[in-house]
């Protein structure tokens, strides 16, 4: 028996636009209370995204049923602008290539030798974090996650300065993407602006 999606209406979602600019998680959180584990949220004249947290749902979709779906315009269209054609953002044979490409990086060997690499990337966050301080511990990890990730794919073939630009880069297209997609209606703003255009330069 097939079941209707629950939709929540463009008129809903420019209603709180501003919120959902600062923070979209409540916002995403009191629909899911509403509707369920799955809902549609309208963003425009024939747009939508659909939200789900179904744990099963996703694993059908990713895992054994994935030739059934491709990547949306959000990693195809969007997210391509800032960093490339690339395993992230395509579909199909180039995909397939690119993932072959990368392999090699996944192999457990590969893996076990990185592990003093991440300790000590762990090592440098640490230090930062002052005992009997309350902290906003989202800059922490995330700057640990992005040294990690960098210093286990480039080694020793980065400086630290080289790192900190790309690092910086990163997460002002990041921002950049991220208004776009949460701020649809401002598009065109953003093109005549500049903003687009100076963020596509640091790419």
């Amino acid at each position: 028996m097939k079941r209707e999606i629950p939709e929540v209406s463009t008129l809903t979602f420019l209603k709180n636009a501003a919120r959902i600019v600062k923070n979209p998680l409540p916002f995403h959180h009191e629909n899911f209370q509403k509707h369920g584990d799955i809902f549609r949220l309208n963003i425009g004249p024939k747009k939508s995204v659909i939200f789900c947290r179904d744990a099963e749902f996703a694993q059908y979709v990713l895992q054994k049923n994935q030739k059934n779906y491709i990547k949306s315009e959000i990693q195809t269209k969007d997210l391509v602008k800032y960093v490339g054609n690339g395993l992230l953002t395509s579909n199909g044979e180039h995909w397939q290539k690119q993932r072959k490409l990368i392999q090699p990086a996944f192999h457990k060997k590969h893996i076990a030798n990185l592990l003093d690499t991440v300790l000590e990337a762990i090592r440098v966050e640490y230090v930062k974090i002052r005992p009997g301080k309350t902290i906003d511990i989202f800059p922490v990890f995330n700057d640990l996650a992005f040294q990690t990730v960098v210093k286990s794919l480039f080694s020793s073939a980065a400086s630290q300065e080289e790192i900190n630009r790309l690092q910086y880069v990163t997460e002002e297209n990041q921002k950049m993407l991220v208004k776009e997609l949460r701020q649809p209606y401002k598009r065109l703003w953003f093109s005549l602006s500049g903003k687009l255009k100076y963020h596509l330069k640091l790419s």
